[in-house]
């Protein structure tokens, strides 16, 4: 089975970075003595023998040695080892946390944007588009953010952001709760399927412009205009979610601040704006770890959020960034009885950050028998076995266990029925319940690579199904599982 997973392709990387640096020892040696390096498994070295380095006209003699670089075979892994990692991660940032600890990262997260900026948006009769000037500045803040966020993070980030301009005009969608439009995920999650290959990107940003003299003109004078405009900024998804994204409008970069001198500072308020909203995908932190975690708005102060002093945007028209810094390094002061505690984004956080990381996501899976039967959640609830393929996206709970969610049904896990431990007893699918014993399990490994799918229980029950037609239920493990209950757990 394979698992993907930041310890195997950490591995994998620090044997690959161990050959490179082998071959590269070679080349700087070969440098030395004029050797030629044709390709990466052949080095051609020029030697002389004794004699001939007492012959007068010093030929050389070429010897041709061939290196093959030995594979280390991969590290096998189970779902035990991903338990321990999912455990070891959450502890690191648990301990800096408690500790105040701010010791930088051994190497930096690697954290890939989707950014999208959007020429033509429309709502009823509104119409709004993007210039050349405003094509040119969301650039400038595509790099102002970047380089901004890694000089307060002290670079335990290392972004990279994709910047791609949709030219098709695109419907906006009207907030329910006001009378502001924002452009919704859903409205936009074909475009980005287009450029997410792979699950490439760690979140999404996009951007609409819906202000400038062009703007205003067009519009003047429409039953909408002056009704229903933009919202600044909005996050709906965080890093709870399969992927996190925000939206903002544009607007127009303050006086003197564009162009960018400095794209380290953030000087544009659009900047502000992008930080601000990204921020609010990490709130989740808070209930994930079990700690304070300061909300976005908190620099509201007091009155609003108890525990944290107000604070106001600076006269550069940086927003609220003295706030931000402090929140993205760790260090805003909050007090809960008469104690200061400095909470915000310790670095062993930003791992956490990582698309499905914070979701405890592991992959999906296809679940199959000895005999090549896929297990199957049905529409009436019930578990059996299939010979159509079925597939299942795994999450890490805690304690070694694990959630088994149905790729077609995606409100419905494994369920043990009312979470009685008994013999027999039946197991279908069911929406969360809260009741996590009865719908978390164990994945242990057999001798034969297969897995027993079994209950956080001491008795260990494994989850069983005779036959097609059967339903699953759960039964006791003498010895080695058989063959109904073992499961081979296969990543796609």
């Amino acid at each position: 089975m394979a698992i993907k997973s930041n310890t195997r392709k950490l591995i994998i990387l620090l044997l690959t970075l161990s050959m490179i640096f082998s071959l590269a020892a070679c080349s700087k040696s070969d440098e030395k003595t004029g050797t030629d390096k044709t390709d990466n498994s052949t080095i051609k070295v020029e030697s002389k023998t004794e004699t001939e380095n007492n012959k007068d006209n010093n030929e050389k003699k070429d010897e041709t040695v061939t290196v093959t670089p030995t594979a280390e075979p991969e590290p096998e892994f189970g779902f035990e080892a991903l338990a321990r990692k999912f455990d070891e991660n959450k502890s690191k940032a648990k301990a800096q946390y408690d500790n105040e600890d701010y010791t930088n990262l051994a190497e930096p997260v690697k954290y890939n944007i989707l950014w999208l900026g959007y020429t033509q948006v429309s709502y009823g009769d509104l119409d709004f588009q993007m210039t050349d000037f405003d094509r040119d500045y969301l650039q400038a803040v595509t790099k102002n953010f970047e380089n901004t966020v890694e000089r307060i993070t002290n670079n335990n980030l290392d972004i990279s952001i994709d910047l791609f301009f949709v030219a098709d005009e695109t419907e906006l969608t009207k907030y329910e709760y006001d009378n502001w439009l924002f452009l919704a995920p859903e409205t936009t999650q074909a475009e980005i399927d287009k450029y997410d290959i792979n699950r490439k990107y760690d979140t999404v940003f996009t951007t609409i412009q819906t202000q400038g003299d062009e703007n205003v003109q067009r519009n003047t004078g429409k039953s909408e205009y002056g009704v229903n405009g933009a919202i600044l900024g909005y996050s709906p998804r965080g890093i709870q979610d399969d992927l996190s994204y925000s939206t903002f409008d544009l607007g127009q970069p303050r006086e003197g601040t564009y162009p960018l001198a400095n794209p380290e500072i953030p000087s544009l308020y659009a900047t502000a704006v992008a930080v601000h909203e990204w921020m609010h995908h990490f709130e989740y932190l808070g209930k994930y770890l079990g700690i304070e975690y300061p909300p976005t708005h908190a620099y509201f102060g007091e009155e609003q959020y108890p525990g944290y002093k107000k604070y106001t945007a600076d006269q550069n028209n940086y927003d609220f960034f003295e706030f931000y810094e402090l929140v993205l390094q760790g260090k805003l002061p909050y007090e809960k009885d008469g104690n200061v505690k400095h909470v915000g984004m310790y670095p062993e956080m930003w791992p956490l950050t990582k698309r499905g990381v914070a979701r405890n996501e592991v992959g999906k899976f296809t679940i199959k028998n000895p005999n090549g039967e896929y297990l199957h959640a049905n529409e009436d609830k019930t578990l059996t076995i299939s010979s159509e393929k079925s597939l299942w996206q795994i999450y890490y709970l805690s304690a070694n266990r694990f959630i088994l969610i149905a790729d077609d049904y995606p409100d419905l896990r494994i369920d043990l029925n009312n979470a009685w431990d008994v013999e027999d007893n039946n197991v279908g699918v069911y929406v969360y319940t809260g009741y996590d014993d009865a719908q978390s399990w164990k994945l242990t490994k057999n001798a034969d690579g297969s897995y027993c799918i079994r209950t956080p229980y001491s008795s260990g029950r494994a989850l069983s199904v005779d036959s097609i037609g059967g339903l699953a239920y759960i039964s006791t493990t003498d010895g080695e599982p058989t063959n109904v209950q073992k499961w081979y757990i296969e990543e796609v």
